[in-house]
């Protein structure tokens, strides 16, 4: 009886909390419950709970119009074979108060799914000192598919990772060698480059190093690295290994190439067993059906394979939707997928060891395979990322339908393959902003598979907001952005870029009519100094930001970036630190003038969103004048009431492109409470506050994430 009156109480206050924060309850709402232990045969009450969320979400449809579904996850593990979908107004899926719930894309094995190799051959190539350690996973005889290496890097569409194994929750990685390090690109045989790129031989390119001729098996050899340009990594196929010549056969084209000469053009192996000698690496071997793999400890608890190549739960053609405290994980694609959905909103979630982006608002596009790099403007679709970036780069107009209002809030995203968030929604060709945002979220360790252009946000369409988000630990971008008034406001982005040339934590460029976006009070320190790395970087003629209120310490090679572009203004901001602050050139008048000449891409881009009439002309009042004004010439550049403290050199390029004034350079101490911790702000008798008269007070206690750290 003691017991009953307990649960009863306990139910009233659950239903209680839910009333206070759906609003009131009518006669009409609906709460189903969902346990591992449950029947869906059941009520769905909390003491007859379903079993699955997928039969909770089939009721949902049936909740009388205009009623509220809530769907309380018990604790414990759901895995999925398919995508769940949520295609319902005004429902809430969540965890239980003060449980812990996953829904998992993959599969837990035991530990006994882990034997000793059988194979002679097999342990044969193994390092010697590895043998007795090297486990395999044989997928066939679980009856689980083994999914296989493929292409990734610059210009190839984003799609579903390879399987992949997790060990104790985290990710173990494809053997290597070197293990931490890379090796320069040698003499270069062929490019992989010709006028018709689809008749070019693959690349070959020698080697100096004496392991890669003591390789026996290179069957299933892949390589990676930088092979041209340092902001374009790649992994691909490997033919065969030229002991006598000493080259490197490969076996796929890159979208540049292979060159030498910088220190970013370098490789490294993947994916030999010969190179299996340390613990956290596998080897994929499809033709065996088996993973091979050297745990990270002798006594692993947990391991999971990735499995399901679609998005883990879908929420499309609704409103109303709210999803909370939940960990979505060992997906091999999207942990989340949005699509014309308004006030959808992901809060408290965590989405880590994902094959794919954590999160994607809107539409991606079909990939047709990934064998060839540099594919452009694929058709649109739905549940995909795909080859996003060229299909925005050929149609800047692109509508993802990312519908409006849906926010990623108080979440924390690591651990993922392909990027944070693809925040997109809004219309280019009205003007018309969506209002979707990230807030409040921790974002780290986001490019395990895929690096190149898979920022930990990704923004486009029109009115977007990324708010009070920490973001850091990724070897490419924080934020790139496309399309109109997207505001970046009280970031914290560090050690970004980590391994890139000629990137920025914040992207964006080559479109002047991408215009009204705002970058404010974020904080960029501890940005890699070794290549080309810039914290904000307005490229290809980017104009028309505001970024101000700003706080650059140590912030890579060079802080902030205007290449060639206009009405850009940089003002009330704090460069500490550094070779130098600003660089500006005037590339559209040297290797870039044929993007500011009539008929070509920027002309183009102009015409395209109507430039010279309503709503780009009254949006953006100077804008009509663009040709009239010598586009390809640097000029309204504004740099204003900053400060530049123990800064080598302010601007770098000719100061006739910029307008500067009202600064202050200084190498003394410009009144910190703690000069190693910008974010502490200034004393009251700062001398800044009278050398830089009506410098703000900058919201240094807002900047980041209030989430702690895992």
């Amino acid at each position: 009886m003691l017991m009953r009156i307990s649960t009863f109480l306990q139910t009233a206050v659950l239903i209680g909390c839910l009333c206070l924060q759906e609003g009131t309850a009518f006669a009409q709402d609906v709460i189903l419950y969902v346990s591992p232990q449950g029947n869906d045969r059941a009520e769905g009450t909390l003491q007859r709970p379903l079993q699955t969320i997928r039969e909770a979400l089939a009721r949902s449809r049936n909740t009388a119009a205009g009623g509220h579904t809530s769907i309380l996850l018990r604790a414990g593990v759901y895995e999925q074979d398919r995508t769940l979908e949520v295609n319902t107004d005004r429902l809430t899926l969540r965890a239980y108060p003060g449980e812990q719930v996953a829904v998992s894309g993959g599969r837990r094995l035991r530990v006994a799914d882990l034997r000793r190799v059988s194979d002679p051959e097999v342990a044969a190539l193994l390092p010697p000192a590895s043998r007795g350690k090297v486990r395999e996973i044989d997928f066939r005889r679980l009856g689980l598919r083994l999914s296989g290496l493929h292409a990734v890097g610059f210009g190839r569409p984003s799609t579903a990772a390879w399987t992949e194994v997790f060990v104790d929750g985290a990710p173990l990685h494809l053997s290597r060698w070197p293990n931490d390090s890379t090796v320069s690109i040698g003499t270069i045989q062929e490019s992989g480059i010709s006028e018709t790129k689809e008749a070019a031989p693959f690349p070959v390119f020698g080697y100096a190093e004496d392991r890669p001729s003591q390789w026996k098996d290179t069957r299933h050899l892949w390589i990676s690295g930088y092979f041209a340009h340092g902001y374009a990594d790649d992994m691909i196929r490997v033919a065969s290994v030229d002991t006598v010549q000493r080259m490197i056969h490969t076996a796929q084209h890159t979208v540049y190439g292979f060159m030498t000469g910088a220190p970013w053009r370098k490789w490294f192996a993947l994916n030999l067993l010969e190179e299996l000698d340390a613990p956290g690496e596998y080897v994929l071997d499809t033709d065996r059906g088996k993973m091979y793999l050297y745990p990270p400890s002798d006594r692993p608890t947990e391991i999971h394979v990735s499995l399901l190549e679609e998005p883990i739960l879908a929420i499309e053609h609704c409103r109303d939707v709210t999803v909370e405290g939940i960990t979505f994980e060992y997906g091999r694609q999207i942990g989340v997928y949005m699509e014309d959905t308004h006030r959808a909103v992901l809060k408290g979630c965590t989405l880590r060891n994902l094959g794919g982006v954590g999160v994607c608002i809107g539409k991606g596009t079909l990939a047709a395979g990934n064998d060839h790099a540099h594919q452009r403007g694929r058709t649109a679709a739905s549940r995909c990322v795909g080859d996003l970036m060229g299909k925005v780069y050929e149609d800047i107009l692109f509508n993802r339908d990312g519908g409006t209002a849906n926010g990623v809030e108080d979440c924390r995203i690591y651990q993922v393959g392909a990027g944070g968030v693809s925040l997109g929604g809004g219309d280019r060709k009205t003007l018309t902003s969506a209002g979707n945002y990230v807030r409040n979220c921790r974002i780290y360790r986001y490019n395990r598979i895929e690096k190149s252009y898979r920022p930990g946000v990704w923004m486009d369409g029109v009115g977007n907001t990324l708010s009070r988000c920490s973001i850091y630990d990724a070897p490419s971008m924080a934020v790139l952005f496309h399309g109109n008034n997207h505001l970046i406001e009280l970031c914290d982005i560090t050690n970004v870029c980590s391994e890139v040339d000629d990137q920025g934590a914040i992207y964006y460029g080559r479109d002047p009519s991408e215009l009204g976006h705002v970058i404010r009070h974020c904080y960029f320190h501890e940005l890699s100094p070794r290549h080309r790395v810039t914290a904000t970087y307005h490229d290809d003629g980017a104009c028309g930001a505001e970024v101000y209120g700003n706080i650059y310490f140590k912030a890579g090679s060079m802080p902030a970036l205007i290449g060639g572009g206009h009405h850009n203004t940089y003002r009330h901001n704090l460069f500490i630190e550094g070779p130098i602050a600003i660089h500006v050139d005037n590339r559209m008048q040297d290797w870039g003038t044929g993007m500011v000449a009539r008929g070509g891409i920027i002309d183009r881009r102009l015409q395209e969103v109507g430039y010279d009439r309503p709503p780009y002309s009254t949006a953006y009042p100077w804008l009509p004048a663009y040709w009239d004004c010598r586009p390809d010439f640097p000029h309204d550049n504004l740099i204003e009431r900053n400060l530049f403290c123990r800064v080598g050199n302010v601007v770098q390029g000719r100061t006739e492109w910029l307008e500067l004034c009202g600064n202050w350079v200084t190498a003394s101490d410009p009144g910190w409470v703690d000069p190693s911790d910008p974010l502490k702000g200034f004393r009251p008798d700062a001398p800044i506050r009278y050398r830089i008269p009506g410098f703000p007070a900058l919201p240094f206690d807002r900047i980041g994430c209030t989430l702690p750290e895992e």
